[in-house]
């Protein structure tokens, strides 16, 4: 993944929401940390790497950041 850029989470948001990134863009310019936490996430529920999985990543991480954990 060299020569990826990565942008602060309001630009991910707005990328999103124009229609310019689906999830799996998101994660991909997140960064280094999320693309790793992202294939783990894939491995160990047998997911494949897609947009479905990767809008799955998203509402686990969410739901992770409002329990604190």
């Amino acid at each position: 993944m060299a020569n990826i850029k990565y942008y602060p989470e309001d630009e991910l948001v707005q990328k999103v929401q124009n229609g310019e990134y689906g999830w799996l863009d998101y994660i991909n310019h997140h960064s280094p940390e999320w693309q790793e936490e992202y294939t783990e996430f894939c491995n160990e529920r047998n997911l494949v790497v897609n947009e479905e999985s990767a809008e799955d990543f998203i509402e686990w991480k969410g739901e992770l950041i409002e329990t604190g954990e």
